[in-house]
């Protein structure tokens, strides 16, 4: 219960703040969508550099939103966690205004998750014993709409990372 606690509180700063940063006019078509090496919160995820090719990401369509799905192999489950716990601490920090927003470079993937918030998207996190799940929704058909882009671009952007990764 205390994880499930912890990551629903980590969802909830980094939603706060990447809609902070959109509200500030962030444009995400001229930022890469995934920006690992540059994005303030992403880049958490490189830590362990064998992370990110034992996570697997999933976007699932649903009638009012996304179904968001990461499962981690075991061995690698503490390093998601410690890069979790980093990005919430980054959050943190932002919201008490340790940190200047205007020091932070997000990705396009971070910034569309804050347009997501500022515009009214819920979202409901789940953290289970395989994967962690975000369901984000809407009842407005707009935000519905958005949110089906986030996840259809998001689909394709890892489908070329898959790809670039099997050319190697």
């Amino acid at each position: 219960m205390k994880k499930t606690t912890v990551l629903a509180i980590l969802v909830l700063a980094v939603g706060v703040v990447v809609a902070a940063f959109a509200e500030e006019g962030a444009k995400t078509s001229e930022t890469p969508w995934f920006d690992m090496e540059n994005c303030a919160f992403c880049k958490h995820l490189l830590k362990d550099p064998k992370l990110l090719e034992n996570m697997i990401w999933e976007h699932h369509d649903i009638s009012n939103g996304l179904l968001m799905v990461t499962t981690v192999k075991p061995e690698y489950k503490k390093s998601y966690q410690e890069a979790m716990q980093a990005m919430m601490d980054l959050g943190q920090k932002l919201e008490k205004g340790e940190v200047d927003m205007k020091d932070i470079k997000m990705c396009g993937s971070c910034q569309h998750w804050g347009m997501l918030e500022k515009m009214g998207a819920k979202f409901e996190h789940v953290q289970g014993k395989t994967a962690d799940i975000v369901i984000m929704t809407s009842d407005d058909p707009e935000v519905v709409k958005k949110i089906k882009e986030y996840g259809r671009r998001s689909r394709e952007e890892l489908a070329k990372m898959e790809k670039a990764k099997k050319a190697e």
